[in-house]
């Protein structure tokens, strides 16, 4: 039965020491990796919406030299 209450001990003291302030930092550092993230996908955005421009452009001037 002691076995069981210091094991029930350990595992509530080792649950508690898992929240620490430590989260906030790591929260922080989370929220710089998505804004990066997110930036890399508008530039990638901007990047194919150019494309896609410079193919439309393209068609219509093979359109422009065929009639």
């Amino acid at each position: 039965m002691k076995l069981l209450i210091s094991v029930a001990a350990i595992l509530v003291l080792v649950s508690i020491s898992g929240c620490d302030k430590d989260d906030k930092q790591v929260k922080a550092a989370e929220t710089g990796l998505l804004k990066t993230q997110l930036e890399t996908l508008e530039q990638a955005k901007q990047v194919e919406q150019q494309v896609q421009d410079a193919a439309e452009q393209q068609r219509q001037k093979i359109e422009a030299g065929t009639q």
